[in-house]
């Protein structure tokens, strides 16, 4: 039984989260952990609940980030490319930080 997940399609919408503690996360649509997209346009949601925190996404070709002091939603339209992407929360990168693929 393969129990490799698929990628999640171009067009998904994903859930960035920030704060209000030490926390940060990135989840598609349905809620489940992003771990691996595949090449596309996708709609960043960013909800910044802490204004010692921030939401910043880099890899090939993104860098968009919420500001730091800042709290509430933010939105972005983001183009993934084949490639590792990082989402940290700047001032605490060494501890609020995740990862994923774009495969495909």
């Amino acid at each position: 039984e393969d129990t490799t997940a698929e990628p999640a399609p171009a067009g998904t919408a994903l859930q960035g989260s920030v704060g209000p503690g030490f926390e940060i996360s990135l989840v598609s649509g349905d809620g489940t952990d992003v771990t691996s997209l595949s090449p596309g346009s996708y709609e960043l949601e960013v909800e910044d609940l802490s204004d010692i925190h921030n939401f910043h996404l880099t890899g090939p070709g993104v860098d968009v980030s919420t500001s730091v002091g800042e709290e509430g939603t933010e939105s972005f339209q983001v183009e993934l490319e084949a490639g590792s992407y990082t989402f940290v929360c700047d001032p605490h990168a060494t501890q609020m930080m995740g990862s994923f693929e774009v495969t495909g």
